[in-house]
């Protein structure tokens, strides 16, 4: 199996990393069509990130939430960890509102209106990198697990799962996983005026000491199937071998045995346990570095494929390789497709407010 990013062997047997995406070339006529949408004076629009799941949100949200925005993934044997959607809220609510789950998790017992309303909305807000700040970059990546083929993962005994929270195959949303990001406000971590985007260097996330923190939840019912250990691998991974991270940290709750198995499987050192949270709740915080991660994973070469790397200025997805159109008024603003060249453009905050000054 190939290892380098990628690699379309990799991809295609399992691996998390994807293979180029083939440049189709574009018409003339859709230069352009293209060329009057980005004209100097073209009306702009802003996506409410308080309200991005209301359908007066869906035409902004379909604008600003581009192709490169929502198809960032990850790939295991089994699972395919997506961009969460819309459409996931049922599948959301069956795993908040489930005693059996809140007993693993901090966030206690939320209504059906506190879980669209505050964990939903977070997770689709994630995918649009600079929807709250002209120049942020993707500072959290939250994953919806879902099944490459459903038939192949029986879902176990409903036990005490509530009848309206049981599942009866693995079909969609099955939990998530996320990876946050939290660094110091160094030069070259985000998108800046005048300059092409680049994915952050190796010298440039040690000094912001990029960490990352990861979290996660699936359904009761697909407990003690592997499929967390499958996914925490491969978020891990990402992380350290892709993000960048300096080191990377979890934090499961005290008592929950098999998420802190998962952590020292994994090469993380228990470090500290802390009730300091809003719910009072004790903490086994865990921790395994840039180093330690490669030592165990890759022999000890921590190789740096992915820091430096020119990458799309609006949704910042540094997998999708050199960006293919530029900015013609300026010639330093670059991007994945048109349709992110758009957004950016058309964005109430985005690149028109300072092309050219």
């Amino acid at each position: 199996m190939a290892t380098e990013p990628n690699g379309k062997d990799y991809w295609e047997n399992g691996g998390g990393v994807p293979a180029p995406r083939e440049a189709v070339a574009e018409s003339e006529a859709d230069g352009v069509r293209w060329a009057a949408e980005l004209k100097q004076g073209a009306p702009t629009r802003r996506l409410d990130g308080w309200f991005i799941l209301q359908e007066r949100e869906r035409a902004n949200l379909a604008l600003f939430r581009t192709p490169g925005c929502a198809g960032v993934a990850l790939r295991t044997p089994r699972l395919v960890l997506r961009q969460v959607e819309v459409g996931d809220t049922t599948a959301i609510r069956r795993i908040k509102m489930e005693p059996v789950v809140q007993r693993t998790q901090l966030y206690g017992s939320p209504s059906a209106s506190d879980i669209k309303d505050s964990f939903q909305r977070r997770y689709v807000a994630s995918s649009v990198p600079r929807l709250e700040d002209a120049h942020a970059w993707r500072d959290e990546y939250i994953f919806a697990i879902t099944a490459k083929a459903a038939s192949g993962i029986a879902p176990g005994p409903a036990g005490q799962v509530k009848i309206g929270n049981r599942i009866a195959s693995a079909e969609g949303y099955l939990g998530n996983f996320a990876l946050s990001l939290e660094c110091e406000p160094v030069d070259g971590m985000r998108p800046a005026p005048g300059v092409a985007w680049t994915h952050p260097p190796a010298a440039t996330r040690a000094a912001a000491g990029l960490v990352g923190k990861m979290f996660y939840e699936i359904h009761p019912q697909l407990w003690g199937q592997g499929i967390v250990s499958e996914a925490f691998a491969e978020v891990l991974r990402f992380a350290i071998e892709e993000v960048g991270c300096v080191a990377v940290v979890a934090d499961p709750t005290a008592g929950n045995e098999a998420s802190v198995r998962l952590c020292t499987k994994n090469g993380m050192s228990f470090t500290h346990e802390s009730s300091d949270n809003a719910f009072g709740k004790a903490q086994l915080f865990h921790r395994i570095t840039r180093e330690e991660w490669f030592l165990k994973n890759k022999g000890g070469s921590t190789s740096d494929a992915w820091g430096g790397k020119e990458a799309c200025r609006w949704c910042c997805d540094f997998r999708l390789g050199q960006p293919r159109f530029v900015c013609e008024h300026c010639g330093w603003a670059k991007y994945c497709s048109r349709e992110c060249q758009r957004a950016d453009w058309l964005w109430r905050r985005g690149h028109q407010a300072e092309c050219g000054k």
